[in-house]
């Protein structure tokens, strides 16, 4: 199978892999007058060492929806879809050994490819976790099968359309986009997000959107909710758009709803 396009970060941690992450010498310093000796470098597995719980086979009802370009399968792709980036991801990762993994990680191109691929899989029993840039702490992209025995992970990456108003000061951006992307093409036309939470390098407008996002650094512009005028959400159920309207006291509000849904 072809290489899922995410490959950029390191799978057992936090950021580039070909930025080395040493300790400073001053927090080396501050272990030291309160005599916490520091322990010796433990050694990361490579890929091939790490134990996988066996895929189970998709069935032809949903390979015939995406091409070997969307959809993979391969032991590294699996693990980097297999936690998130909290303490307890961290340890399981580095101890060689994954409790549980997506049987196939597929990587949508098109929007209108989700809605097809959630119907076969309601129809079929199969579960499906969404999966934007992998910086939950809290379990959201775990790839838990739940009462089903398959599970695949939905990679958003591929959806990273921009556009921009700047007559109403709104843009309408894909749900892949990470937040320096978003922010990039933004500033190119004199405008900001103004959100910046701590996982704001690798997380995506998707998963802002999903969690309710708030960030040590959004205190100007406040949390994510806020800034959201109008979504789309694509569910086994079907699809819904909720109205482009200012915030508003009166309810119930749809968009309320999903932002903060965490993908459930």
């Amino acid at each position: 199978m072809s290489i899922n396009p995410r490959r950029d970060t390191r799978w057992w941690g936090w950021g580039d892999p070909d930025e080395l992450a040493t300790l400073p010498d001053g927090a080396e310093a501050m272990l030291a007058e309160r005599g916490i000796p520091l322990g010796e470098v433990v050694a990361v597995p490579s890929v091939e060492q790490v134990s996988l719980p066996d895929a189970q086979p998709l069935p032809d009802v949903i390979r015939r929806l995406f091409d070997e370009e969307s959809m993979f399968t391969g032991a590294e792709d699996r693990l980097r879809h297999a936690a998130g980036q909290s303490y307890l991801d961290l340890i399981e990762k580095r101890s060689g050994t994954i409790q549980n993994a997506p049987d196939a990680v597929i990587v949508p191109a098109r929007a209108e490819q989700v809605l097809p691929l959630l119907e076969a899989c309601s129809q079929k029993g199969i579960a499906v976790v969404p999966f934007g840039g992998g910086t939950s702490v809290v379990g959201g992209i775990a790839p838990l099968s739940g009462k089903f025995d398959r599970v695949i992970s939905l990679d958003t990456s591929a959806f990273r359309s921009v556009e921009i108003d700047s007559r109403s000061l709104t843009a309408r951006l894909g749900a892949g986009l990470r937040g320096p992307e978003a922010e990039a093409a933004l500033a190119a036309e004199g405008f900001t997000i103004g959100h910046f939470p701590q996982s704001f390098e690798y997380a995506t407008i998707g998963g802002f959107a999903a969690t309710r996002s708030a960030g040590q650094s959004s205190s100007g512009y406040g949390r994510f909710d806020s800034l959201v005028s109008s979504i789309r959400m694509i569910a086994p159920a079907g699809e819904i758009s909720t109205l482009d309207t200012p915030h508003s006291s009166i309810g119930p509000s749809l968009r309320e709803l999903i932002v903060g849904s965490e993908g459930a």
